[in-house]
């Protein structure tokens, strides 16, 4: 199986832009600290009008399109030449809904590439994509674009964060590729993989989140309605009673890939798994967290609070989709959330 690819399976979901909702996208949500004009997001035209579009959006935006390197060997000597990694690739930083505009302006077929989870425009936080970009100039070759969703890459793998060098504060999955010690993150709604981190200092947080376990001698029981989840061990062992905003942070990164991973599945419309997944979560955070809620200040639990709320937005969206074909699925999972959040009302949900 191949794990290089010069092509994308992202999804572009055409619509009209002024039916898009004003409601920022989940990455801007995780990573306020990023205004909407510094954030990026991409789209995908014909290879052989990517300098024209180019020369067009650099007039408005800044824009970066990823290059790897390739050598031909003439007959007397060897070039070198620059190409794009995916072909009709263009990051654009700017407002998405200023860009859209201006895109309609421009071509009547050209349009941002969407998150297919959300069916919103994928954003990238300016944090994520400016060591992106600085390690492309310096070794455009340690980056591979994966061929495979990110979900794809988690099992048997560990969860890490860079705390050094160019790609400090990036996450994802160290995985040896082609001899090579990779971190697996997403840019946007693509996989990426970023080689030559054995130099890079991170902390892996599957052994913080073990040793902060044993140190409360906790044994981890999470169940949902008393049903067996067959997963449900797998996330009880991301919980750990916090004691500060460090353990905040772990508990949400930790509890970030059952995020994606339920929107994985909703994708292959495997909702159950997702909606199981979702109330877990919750019902992990109103356990675990109860305690510290009323001890920091709101602005201290921004990281749970995110996590919640789109926690939320992934039930509210399995529960539409029941609506017409499973009525009395989409009332039982209503009624199981709203049962969680009457259980624990500090839940930042129950406002809603």
């Amino acid at each position: 199986m191949p794990l290089y690819s010069t092509d994308t399976s992202s999804k572009v979901i055409k619509d009209k832009v002024q039916n898009e909702p004003q409601n920022p996208g989940p990455e801007e949500k995780i990573c306020p600290q990023d205004s909407p004009t510094n954030s990026w997001c991409y789209l995908f035209v014909h290879h052989a009008k990517v300098e024209t579009i180019n020369e067009k959006l650099i007039l408005k935006f800044k824009t970066f399109i990823h290059k790897s390197i390739a050598y031909k060997r003439g007959k007397s000597h060897v070039r070198k030449t620059e190409r794009p990694t995916i072909s009709g690739l263009i990051f654009i930083q700017g407002n998405s809904r200023e860009i859209q505009n201006y895109l309609n302006q421009i071509a009547f077929d050209l349009y941002l590439v969407k998150d297919c989870s959300t069916k919103k425009t994928a954003i990238i936080p300016d944090r994520v994509m400016q060591p992106f970009m600085q390690l492309s100039q310096i070794n455009p070759h340690h980056i591979r674009f994966m061929p495979h969703s990110f979900d794809y890459y988690s099992p048997n793998h560990t969860l890490i964060k860079i705390t050094s060098g160019v790609l400090t504060g990036m996450e994802g999955y160290c995985i040896r590729i082609a001899r090579d010690k990779c971190l697996v993150t997403t840019v946007g709604n693509m996989t990426v993989a970023i080689g030559g981190i054995s130099k890079e200092s991170f902390e892996n947080v599957d052994e913080y989140i073990r040793q902060r376990q044993e140190t409360q001698n906790e044994s981890q029981t999470l169940t949902y309605n008393d049903e067996f989840v067959s997963f449900q061990s797998d996330i009880a062992q991301c919980f750990f009673y916090p004691q500060n905003r460090l353990d905040l942070m772990v508990l949400a990164r930790s509890l970030e890939q059952w995020i994606m991973k339920s929107r994985y599945w909703m994708l292959t419309e495997e909702l159950s798994n997702a909606a199981q997944v979702q109330l877990l979560i919750l019902k992990g955070i109103g356990k675990y967290c109860e305690k510290i809620y009323y001890k920091l200040q709101p602005g201290e639990l921004k990281e749970i609070d995110n996590l919640c709320q789109e926690t939320h937005k992934i039930i509210t969206a399995i529960a539409e989709r029941y609506a017409d074909t499973q009525p009395e699925q989409q009332q039982k999972l209503i009624a199981d959330e709203q049962a969680i959040c009457k259980r624990y009302p500090f839940l930042p949900i129950s406002k809603l």
